[in-house]
């Protein structure tokens, strides 16, 4: 095998298992090229390249061409999916939604409210506030509730009537039906679009007090204009 196929073996292996840049596989394909052409001016003309050895050359090549098309598209792709995602985003700012969550912030003694559905009437509900480190600093006892949404409020307050700090809970509510059975209870979050986070490449809305979420967790948009005209 010429040194030209062997220096392109390695090539083509090295572009198969690396996203190197456009740039850095396309200086691969002209090293190729200028050492496949320095090697037909310095051959021996006695004892030329073999043809099948020149033609498995051009097709190694053709294979590292249509690689480097690939790997192009791809990063490509990623782009178009990047501001596809950024521009949807951007539709969203200023509109309220509702999105699957269980943060609530606290301010200022304040906490912002979380819905929750349940989807039988439940006999016994608890709803459970836990801190950061997912210690329960609060239960509150809702008591036997209906079948629904549930909006839940906390008043900021821990066992002793102590006003938390401020900061990001979560909450977790524990209900069951008359015959003791565990009911599956989903809860979202409200709020209205104020910017937006980007992270490891997805973006985030920002939906106020430090709360944010995936397009993929949004529940329900608010048409405001729909709203205002009512």
């Amino acid at each position: 095998m010429s040194y030209v196929s062997s220096l392109l073996g390695t090539s083509s292996s090295t572009s198969t298992t690396s996203t190197s840049s456009s740039s850095s596989s396309s200086l691969g394909q002209d090293a190729f090229l200028q050492l496949l052409v320095t090697q037909l001016q310095y051959q021996d003309p006695l004892s030329p390249m073999d043809d099948k050895e020149f033609v498995a050359e051009l097709a190694q090549f053709s294979s590292l061409e249509q690689l480097t098309e690939i790997n192009t598209g791809i990063e490509n792709l990623a782009s178009i999916g990047e501001t596809q995602q950024l521009m949807g985003a951007v539709n969203f700012m200023g509109k309220t939604i509702d999105a699957t969550g269980t943060a609530v912030s606290l301010n200022s003694g304040t906490a912002t409210a979380v819905t929750f559905t349940l989807p039988d009437d439940a006999e016994t509900c608890l709803v459970n506030v836990l801190d950061s480190t997912g210690q329960i600093v609060r239960t509150v006892d809702l008591g036997a509730t209906s079948a629904g949404q549930v909006e839940f409020t906390w008043d900021g307050k821990d066992y002793d009537g102590n006003t938390m700090d401020d900061g990001q809970y979560q909450v977790a509510v524990n209900a069951t039906d008359a015959d003791g059975n565990v009911l599956s209870v989903t809860s979202t979050m409200t709020g209205t679009v104020s910017g937006i986070k980007q992270e490891s490449g997805t973006y985030y809305l920002d939906i106020g007090n430090d709360r944010y979420v995936a397009f993929t967790d949004i529940t329900n948009v608010v048409n405001e204009s729909s709203s205002a005209s009512n």
